[in-house]
């Protein structure tokens, strides 16, 4: 059952093979490092341990298995729609994460197709087998908020890398299919955003050598 249909959390995590301890493993949450929320943020990677591994089930796309997984644990808080699963996330990692909900509901979407839960006018319910199978990898309540709540303390890392992401995606679309003028508009804030950048890296070398 490792690596099979239940798992999420873990894997190479935040500057190493993660946050470790029972309970969450494997590749996970994240992006290379710990990242923001994948392809829409979910990501791939996340903090270590040995214990929530694998993905969910067989097929379908990895970062929406994790995103399943995470969805399960936080209906052990009581049943749920996609709206109040994307609080519980909020709230558990003090505002770090803040998923769209449009993946809470494909999230959800999935574990009902695997009978983890029962849907009720967009309310999710952990069934018997899904509360059987958390149980079987020993997750708890408490152990997935003590997971997110690690999340809390990169709060700054995660805004950092979101932003970046929405800049380089603006570009991307000008690029494409901007004017002449947006271009020429592109290419200056080009030069302003790396020169700024360039300048916070040089800053935080500086201070991680100094430390």
């Amino acid at each position: 059952m490792s690596g099979g249909f239940f798992g999420g959390f873990g894997g190479p995590g935040f500057g190493g093979p993660g946050f470790g301890g029972p309970g969450f493993g494997a590749p996970g949450f994240g992006g290379p490092g710990f990242g923001g929320w994948g392809e829409k943020g979910w990501g791939h990677g996340g903090f270590g341990g040995p214990g929530f591994k694998g993905g969910f089930g067989p097929g379908g796309r990895p970062f929406l298995k994790r995103v399943a997984f995470v969805t399960a644990a936080l209906l052990l808080d009581g049943p749920a729609d996609a709206a109040q699963i994307v609080q519980r996330v909020s709230d558990a990692t003090e505002g770090a994460f803040t998923p769209p909900q449009d993946v809470a509901e494909l999230a959800i979407g999935l574990l009902a197709g695997r009978g983890v839960v029962t849907v009720d006018n967009g309310v999710a319910t952990l069934t018997e087998f899904g509360q059987n199978l958390l149980s079987w990898r020993g997750v708890s309540s408490e152990t997935a908020h003590a997971f997110l709540g690690r999340a809390a303390k990169f709060g700054d890392v995660f805004k950092i890398r979101r932003t970046l992401f929405e800049v380089a995606g603006l570009a991307r679309t000008i690029t494409w299919t901007g004017t002449d003028e947006q271009k020429q508009q592109l290419a200056e804030t080009r030069t302003k955003v790396l020169e700024a950048l360039t300048d916070a890296k040089k800053t935080l070398h500086r201070v991680l050598g100094e430390s």
